[in-house]
């Protein structure tokens, strides 16, 4: 009776010590939508040089494209080609919506 029951304790413990890893070591579907909570912060934030602007959209030079709001005050001739730019953006639907923006040079 008692070797019975060491084999179910240690049946379990094994089986416990497996599910943990395994959850542990599963990783999210970024396919999947996330319930995240809302926050005051401004988000991620990017630094670098324009390399093409098209409408409203931005593109630095290691491949970073930024929507840029017609509600932000940044004039057309300000985000050109070259120019330094520090941006706070918020992901929404996998495009990156700029929040604010400066202009360095």
């Amino acid at each position: 009776m008692i070797r019975v029951l060491a084999v179910v304790v240690a049946m379990l413990l094994t089986v416990s010590i497996g599910l943990t890893g395994a959850m542990a070591q599963m990783k999210t579907d970024p396919t999947q939508p996330r319930m995240e909570k809302k926050s005051d912060t401004m988000g991620q934030k990017v630094e670098g040089t324009i390399k093409s602007v098209r409408g409203n959209m931005v593109t630095l030079e290691d491949g970073t494209e930024i929507s840029i709001p017609s509600s932000m005050n940044v004039t057309k001739d300000q985000l050109k080609p070259g120019a330094q730019i520090s941006a706070e953006y918020e992901a929404k639907a996998g495009q990156k919506i700029a929040r604010s923006i400066e202009i360095k040079g």
